[in-house]
Order: C-alpha cells, then structure tokens, then sequence
C-alpha cells in the first residue's frame, strides 16, 4: 500500500482501494464469493499470488476479515461493516462507467464462464416457480453448456449435466447475452433478432424474461445518454484561484 502524503479522505481511501483488482475484489465480494477459489472464478486474469496479496491488504485496513476453522484454516472471507458500506462506491462507479466509458466490447472481454455466474447471482428468487426449474444454456461463440438449477432457496450453476431433467433449453450469441444483462439490448429486441432462442413450454419461456433482474448497472446503461445530456448542462464546479509569488495555481481548494 502506497501513500501519497495527504491528509485528505480521497487520497486515503485511493491507498487503500487504488490498487489494480482491488475494487474488482470487492466487487466479487459484494455480489456473494466468498473463497479464494470462487473469487479467483470471478477474476479471469488474476494470478493467486496478487489476489493473496491483496486480500491481506484489505484485511491489514479492516475492510475484509477471513473466517477461519477449528485449526486456523481459512473457511472463507467476508466483508466488513467498512467494506460493505462501499457498495454505493462500487454501484457509483459502474453507472459512471455505464455513462462514459462503455464501448462495444472486445473479443477477449467476452467470457462466458464469467456472465453465467453473474446472471445467476441475479436471479429474483420470488418470481421463480415453485419447483425445481433446470435451464441448459447453450453459448453459440465460444460454444459452452452450462446447467442453472433455479429453486426459490438455491441457484446454482453446473459444467456438468446436474442430474435433473431439463425444463428450459437457451441458445445464445455471447455478445447479445452480455448486452442483454447489462441493460444495452431488450431481452425481446435478441429473441426478435434470433440472438436468443429457446425451447420448452411456454409458461417457462414467458418466465425467463422476468426470472432474472439482470446487472446492477442495466439501468445506468439504458439512461445513458440521457445521462451524459443532463451533465453537459450543468455548469462548471466553481474553480478557486490561489495565487503564489511564483505562479497562479487553479485548484479546488
């Protein structure tokens, strides 16, 4: 953890968090991981050692604590009263990445072992049916099979066939699905468009649609650019001017 030299929250707050992976650690944690494996899961990229190295650092500043067994073995983490109170923090900040920085995707940011866990994590568990509902996904490219089990007490995500029968079959195009979860397509614009197909009874593909409550930040991305219109009305912080012998500093004091 580096230090810049400021009594200031802002740069505290950037010692602490500023780190590459660190706010997507949280992230993670904030949407349910909570072993070391499961959190590597959910951070394609990230090698043991740095994500080792970072969660002792958010143990050290108190934003994580590790739940351990009888033996000192580590169980799990979980977050703090601190770090859960960044869940505005990290939902302030994907809707300004929704608003300004989200481009088309690039072909290495597509993963669909990431989407699926993130589109199970967000299932409304009190619109599903009361029974046992098996969805087999089918991903067109890069072609994956994924099994989601959805019970109103469980959701869970299999590479495997689970053992159950199938109740929903869902062909996607990986690009579509992620526009879909993350508010940029209307699930029924990609049925339309064939990017989304399925087969199975007709109550259950009705309920798809309303199963699933999609990314925290769908909302952000739809409203966009009426985002970014009602900014570019407002006017400028106002500046403070802190003249020196030497030069003229602007600052925000």
């Amino acid at each position: 953890m580096r230090s810049y030299a400021q009594y200031c929250p802002v740069a505290k707050a950037s010692e602490i968090l500023g780190d590459r992976w660190t706010l997507l650690i949280v992230r993670e944690l904030l949407g349910g991981a909570s072993g070391f494996n499961e959190l590597q899961r959910g951070l394609p990229g990230i090698s043991r050692s740095v994500l080792t190295d970072r969660m002792r650092a958010l143990e050290r500043a108190e934003v994580v604590e590790r739940r351990t067994g009888p033996k000192g073995r580590t169980l799990g983490y979980r977050l703090t009263p601190a770090g859960r109170d960044l869940q505005p923090v990290v939902q302030a900040i994907g809707e300004w990445g929704a608003t300004w920085s989200f481009t088309d995707p690039r072909p290495e940011e597509l993963d669909p072992d990431l989407l699926i866990v993130w589109i199970a994590r967000h299932v409304d568990r009190e619109r599903l049916p009361p029974r046992r509902i098996v969805v087999r996904f089918d991903f067109r490219e890069p072609r994956r099979r994924y099994w989601m089990v959805l019970e109103p007490s469980e959701v869970s995500v299999c590479l495997q066939h689970p053992g159950f029968e199938v109740d929903l079959e869902v062909s996607v195009d990986t690009t579509a699905l992620y526009r879909v979860y993350l508010g940029l397509t209307e699930l029924s614009s990609a049925i339309r468009a064939g990017q989304v197909t399925m087969s199975g009874p007709r109550d259950l593909q009705r309920g798809f649609g309303v199963w699933f409550t999609w990314s925290a930040f769908a909302s952000a991305s739809r409203s966009a650019e009426e985002r970014r219109a009602a900014a570019s009305r407002l006017e400028d912080a106002q500046r403070v001017r802190t003249r020196t012998s030497r030069s003229v500093v602007f600052g925000d004091g």
